[in-house]
């Protein structure tokens, strides 16, 4: 956390951390308090819940995730190379925010909070885009995608839930498993650029072999 961030933002950081060690049930907002260094009391100035708190995280990691994956999403017609090079910046992005992709494996695995009268999770395959949250958002955005890349012979035809699945975890486990791995038995640093680098060529040659038509 930077000083210069603002009290919402730090404790939108801290919350976020302790939701990917502990899970949404075994984090606390007294935790929260602690970490920040704010009284309990002075959360509920700034979000009015648990639940609240955990909607506004869970909204900005997606969020911030989004914006590097919404050119690709709304790309018509779709591209295999399109997807390859999201891919890449998602491995980017979460290499810089590893505990965004502990929270988002176990989003991907757990129940959420229920969502706001009206809202609705939906199915993010079927429901329309404005009536699903963030992470359904997500996966509904991928999964349109793929829909269309397979209708138009792009890829192959591949079952679209499944492949989302296997996208995220693709791109999820290796950042979000990092942490358990003692630093003394890594030769490298698995963040370093040239590494980094390799594993998106990794990405790119695996997803080519499994997608590109044959």
């Amino acid at each position: 956390m930077k000083d210069s961030e603002s009290p919402r933002q730090r404790i939108l950081d801290v919350a976020l951390a302790l939701f990917a060690e502990s899970g949404y049930e075994g984090a606390s907002l007294q935790q929260v308090a602690d970490r920040v260094g704010l009284h309990k009391s002075s959360l509920f100035h700034h979000f009015r819940s648990k639940e609240d708190l955990a909607r506004e995280v869970y909204r900005g990691l997606t969020e911030r995730l989004l914006k590097r994956l919404e050119p690709f999403l709304a790309e018509d017609p779709p591209r295999l190379e399109s997807l390859l090079v999201a891919l890449e910046a998602s491995a980017d992005h979460f290499a810089a925010e590893p505990a965004a992709a502990r929270l988002l494996m176990r989003l991907m695995v757990t129940t959420r909070p229920e969502a706001a009268p009206g809202a609705g999770h939906g199915d993010p395959f079927t429901t329309p885009i404005g009536q699903v949250d963030a992470i359904d958002r997500l996966l509904w955005g991928v999964g349109a995608w793929l829909a269309r890349a397979r209708a138009a012979g792009v890829i192959r035809h591949v079952p679209v839930r499944h492949t989302v699945l296997n996208l995220m975890g693709l791109v999820l486990f290796y950042p979000a498993v990092l942490h358990h791995i003692p630093p003394d038995r890594l030769a490298a640093d698995p963040r370093a650029p040239e590494l980094l680098a390799s594993r998106k060529r990794e990405l790119r040659g695996f997803l080519e072999a499994a997608l590109a038509p044959t």
